[in-house]
């Protein structure tokens, strides 16, 4: 069989060889152009891969190029990020800031302004830690403020830091009245961020929404700084004289960052 197929192949070729020496143009012309295609093909195949390889590495130098400009891009948006968090911590400690020298102007007086560097606020203590201490002026019992209202007092002061007792710690207790009625009481605290306003017998009328300020009668503070809004109220037993008045501070006693200490020289004591 093998052989015959050799036979069968090497007939063919004579005849090609032959038609293409002495044959006619009917003869030749159909050989030659098959034989033409298949140069074409074989040629067409040859040259195909560099063309292919040539815009693959193309393509592949393209991407890199837009992957580095996107890595660039990526920098330069995550440096425009880092700066508008600059600008917008500044922003926020401007006002902060002013609202402290509002507090100045209103006040009058000494005051001293610290950082908080230490915070307490498990739910039976909540103290603050300051930056300032005995050096800068501050002693046990000075009233600290920040933003529109109290948030305690000075408790403990080393030479450079003081410690301040919030208004919520159950330890608290600052003489204040309802600025609506003229009312007295002592606002203690509650713990969580809250106070109470204790010792408001039951025939007093209050309001949630009252505002509590400080009286001026203990010493502690002077006499009209804002300490928080009433936020509810109950009668509590019959037996009970007082009413139950929870009070929230005007200040998120969990987010302080600043304060400002009112230097006393003297006892803040309402004149009678």
């Amino acid at each position: 069989m093998t052989a015959y197929l050799v036979l069968a192949v090497v007939v063919f070729l004579i005849f090609v060889v032959v038609g293409l020496r002495f044959g006619s143009p009917a003869v030749i012309s159909p050989i030659k152009y098959f034989f033409m295609d298949m140069t074409g093909y074989l040629q067409k195949g040859l040259s195909g891969p560099p063309r292919w390889g040539k815009n693959f590495w193309r393509s592949y130098v393209t991407l890199q190029e837009v992957e580095l400009e996107n890595k660039a891009l990526r920098k330069e948006i995550n440096q425009l990020q880092k700066e508008i968090g600059r600008y917008r911590e500044a922003l926020i400690a401007n006002v902060r800031y002013r609202m402290l020298l509002e507090i100045k102007e209103d006040v009058g007086g000494k005051v001293i302004a610290a950082n908080v560097v230490g915070v307490d606020l498990a739910p039976w203590l909540a103290t603050i830690t300051v930056d300032k201490g005995r050096k800068d002026g501050i002693k046990p019992g000075m009233v600290a403020m920040s933003g529109s209202g109290v948030v305690g007092q000075t408790l403990e002061t080393s030479l450079y830091f003081s410690k301040i007792l919030l208004l919520s710690d159950y330890n608290s207790a600052i003489a204040a009245l309802i600025q609506r009625n003229r009312a007295r009481g002592i606002i203690k605290g509650a713990g969580s961020g809250l106070c109470r306003l204790a010792y408001v017998e039951k025939l007093v009328d209050v309001e949630v929404g009252d505002r509590i300020i400080t009286s001026g009668t203990d010493g502690i503070s002077p006499k009209g700084l804002l300490i928080g809004k009433v936020s509810s109220v109950t009668q509590g037993p019959i037996s009970n004289l007082f009413q139950n008045i929870t009070v929230t501070p005007a200040v998120d006693l969990k987010r302080i960052e600043e304060v400002v200490v009112l230097v006393k020289t003297q006892p803040f004591v309402e004149s009678r």
